[in-house]
C-alpha cells in the first residue's frame, strides 16, 4: 500500500511540474509572457541579423539620421503608441534607444499593450557602437525615418 502511495505521489509530482505547452513564434522564441529583458547587445544583433525580427530605435528622427544600430527602424518614444499596429504582437521586439532609459520607457508601453517578448539591448547605442557592431546612416530596407 505504501508502494502504490509513493508511486502516485511522484505521478502527481512529476506532471505537476510539467511546463506549460507554448507556442513558438517565426522567430523560433517562445511565446510566453515574460518581464521585460536586458539583452546585450551583441546578443540583440545575433538575433535582428536574420531576415525577419523586430529591432526599434526610440531616439528622435534627427538622432536615427545620425547613425543607428544596422537594420534598426526609427518609431521615436513619442509616436510609439500609435504605431503599435504596425509590430506583430507575437514576435520578439527589441528595443533601442541612446543609452537604454527611453526603449525601457518604450518596452513598459509594450508590455502594458500585451506584447509578450520584449528586449531592451543594455546600454543602447552607446554600448552597441563601443561593441563594434555595425551601424547605419540609412533606414532598413529604403523606408524613410518616422517623423
Amino acid at each position: 500500500m505504501k508502494f502504490l502511495l509513493v508511486i502516485t505521489s511522484a505521478l502527481v509530482l512529476f506532471v505537476g511540474c510539467q511546463n506549460v505547452a507554448t507556442k513558438n513564434t517565426d522567430s523560433g522564441v517562445a511565446n510566453v509572457p515574460t518581464d521585460i529583458k536586458e539583452v546585450s547587445p551583441a546578443e540583440a544583433q545575433a538575433a535582428v541579423s536574420k531576415a525577419y525580427s523586430q529591432f526599434i530605435d526610440v531616439r528622435t528622427a534627427e538622432e536615427y539620421a545620425g547613425g543607428h544600430a544596422a537594420r534598426a527602424v526609427n518609431v521615436p518614444l513619442d509616436t510609439i503608441s500609435s504605431k503599435l499596429d504596425t509590430l506583430e504582437k507575437n514576435e520578439p521586439v527589441y528595443l533601442i534607444c541612446q543609452t537604454g532609459n527611453r526603449s525601457k520607457k518604450a518596452a513598459a508601453i509594450l508590455k502594458e499593450s500585451g506584447f509578450n517578448n520584449v528586449l531592451n539591448v543594455t546600454g543602447g547605442t552607446v554600448a552597441w557602437q563601443a561593441a563594434g557592431l555595425p551601424m547605419e546612416t540609412k533606414s532598413p530596407h529604403g523606408a524613410p525615418p518616422a517623423k
